[in-house]
């Protein structure tokens, strides 16, 4: 990604825009080169396709092994897998436990509830993606949103440190 990159994304359900085209591209890019350190802080959340893998086109990145579509957590649980440190922060709900629940209980996955949360943002090492959209069938498929990406070390660490400090109680 080149740095200094922003792209602003809005969705309609008429326009053909898709934020799962924008997400999968990000996911993508995280399972090649996975982020030290990835946040995801949500009001809602739900385990839904980041990325069809219908074609196989993923296979390499993947493994034989690979269904034809990764989930939020299938991809969560894969970068822990390869080192990245995930920590997840949802609206304090059953529909978040639930999906919670489903990332299992994965050494470098950390969550985290707050009953008024309503921020959405995703950042991984050098980019973020915030905006309107939550992490869900509707965000992701149904509403008109509005979602910023931004490549860059500079946005991204202090995107992070902000959430550290926030759900950490300290920047690390």
């Amino acid at each position: 990604m080149t740095p200094g990159l922003q792209r602003t994304v809005r969705t309609r359900p008429r326009n053909g825009l898709a934020i799962v085209d924008v997400l999968g591209g990000v996911f993508a890019s995280e399972l090649c080169s996975p982020s030290p350190e990835l946040w995801l802080v949500s009001g809602w959340a739900s385990d839904v396709t980041v990325l069809d893998n219908s074609s196989r086109q993923f296979d390499g990145l993947l493994g034989q092994d690979a269904g034809s579509s990764l989930t939020l957590s299938d991809v969560l649980r894969a970068l822990a897998e390869r080192g990245t440190v995930v920590h997840v922060a949802l609206r304090d709900v059953e529909h978040n436990r639930d999906f919670m629940r489903r990332l299992g209980n994965v050494e470098r996955i950390h969550t985290y509830l707050s009953a008024d949360l309503h921020e959405k943002i995703l950042v991984g090492w050098d980019w973020t993606l915030k905006g309107s959209m939550n992490f869900t069938w509707n965000g992701l498929q149904r509403n008109e949103e509005s979602i910023d990406l931004q490549v860059g070390p500079t946005v991204a660490s202090t995107q992070r440190l902000e959430l550290r400090t926030r759900w950490l109680g300290a920047a690390e």
